[in-house]
Formats: C-alpha cells, sequence, structure tokens
C-alpha cells in the first residue's frame, strides 16, 4: 500500500480498515484544508455530515469557499478522502466541538429536489426527522465506508487519538434522529451534525450503531 492510502495522524502513516478506500492530502489531487494547530488537544470526538452536495469536487469548493473544513469526505462510491492531519489540524466545520472532534462529510443532496435521475443515489424516504421532511438515503458504498471510518477512529488502531465509542444520541428509548441535549456541551464521542447543529447525520450515525453493535458496551445513554 503506497503514502497516498495511508491514515494520517500526527504525521504518521496508518494503515485503513480493511475494504476502505482511502486517499490522504499527500495525494497531489487531494487539497488539504489549512484550519489552526490543535496545539496538543486531545482528539475525542467525531462529528458525522451530509454535504448537500453531488461530488467530492463540488463539496471541496464550498468548504473552500466558506474556508471550512473536514478532515474526510466520502464519495458516492464509498472512496474516503482525507484533507487534514487528525492530530494536528484543528478545522472549522462543528462550532464548540472543532477543537477535539475529527470531521466527516459525506457527499449526498440530502434533498430529493436535487436528486438528479442519473445519480447514484436512488433512495428516498419519508422523513420526520429530515428538514423537509423526506430524505435522501446515502448510498450503500458510503453507508458501509462510514461504519468502517468509524469503527476504525474509534478503536486502538488509530494511535494518536483518544474517540472512545460513546453513543452520543443513544438512549433507553432507541436513537436520537434530532437534537440532542447532551450535544450542548463537548463530551468524548460520536456525533451527528444534526444533534446540536444543522439537520444532518443522523441516519448515517444510526447506520454505524447498527452495524457495530457487537462494539458498543461502553456506549453512553444520555
Amino acid at each position: 500500500m503506497n503514502t497516498y492510502s495511508k491514515i494520517v495522524i500526527n504525521g504518521n502513516l496508518l494503515d485503513p480498515p480493511e475494504g476502505l478506500q482511502v486517499r490522504n492530502f499527500h495525494d497531489p489531487v487531494v487539497p488539504r484544508f489549512r484550519g489552526k494547530n490543535r496545539c496538543n488537544t486531545p482528539v475525542t470526538e467525531i462529528i458525522v455530515h451530509e454535504t448537500v452536495t453531488q461530488s467530492v469536487e463540488a463539496t471541496v469548493r464550498v468548504l473552500q469557499r466558506r474556508k471550512l473544513g473536514v478532515h474526510f469526505i466520502i464519495g458516492p462510491n464509498g472512496e474516503v478522502t482525507q484533507h487534514g492531519d487528525l492530530a494536528t489540524d484543528l478545522l472549522f466545520h462543528a462550532g464548540f466541538h472543532n477543537r477535539p472532534s475529527v470531521g466527516i462529510e459525506v457527499v449526498t443532496p440530502y434533498y430529493p429536489k436535487y436528486r438528479k435521475e442519473d445519480s447514484p443515489w436512488k433512495d428516498t424516504i419519508d422523513a420526520p426527522w429530515a428538514h423537509e421532511g423526506a430524505y435522501v438515503v446515502p448510498t450503500a458504498a458510503q453507508a458501509e465506508a462510514t461504519a468502517l471510518l468509524v469503527d476504525w477512529l474509534s478503536s486502538e488502531k488509530a494511535e494518536g487519538l483518544h474517540i472512545p465509542k460513546n453513543w452520543i444520541g443513544l438512549c433507553k428509548k432507541g436513537m436520537a434522529l434530532g437534537r440532542v441535549l447532551a450535544a450542548k456541551r463537548r463530551k468524548p464521542g460520536i456525533y451527528a451534525h444534526h444533534y446540536f447543529g444543522h439537520a444532518d447525520g443522523a441516519w448515517l450515525v444510526m447506520y454505524c450503531l447498527v452495524t457495530l453493535r457487537r462494539g458498543t458496551r461502553h456506549s453512553t445513554c444520555v
């Protein structure tokens, strides 16, 4: 596996999980987002977003124009591009959660009105929790890639990170698909952006939980 196909943490090149296709910012075609230095702040959170775009390239342009950035973007085919060092690059994507978090953007149109007929996103569902009440489901490849990445980032294999498998949206009544009171403060674990900001990421985090259920013994109920 070449240098471009590793995950970068504190300058170290680590093998991604089996089955996950990664290209990092050492590849000249993958831009690196510039934010601030974390200054040794422990990385303890994952924030999952959805883009309301049609491609990785469009997502990069939008984020650059808005002076924002994320560490990973997951394209329609499930390929992951890494745009920042997970340990050292503080990027702007989640408000007061920026400093301790890794940001993941999953490319989707989100809204049915933006889904093109020939697009890779085929399924739309009624979703009372979604903005405007309907939701374009990410591709199967994207859902699987998100689960693989979240699982790896919250494991000992992600050397230099300290992200536990605490599912911030999980409680005795089920998995949150909207705002979560606990997300108003920083707490180590796995978040959807929906929990404290916009209306994105909740379906994907729920998918990750279902897929990785056997690894959630230490999950948080809030």
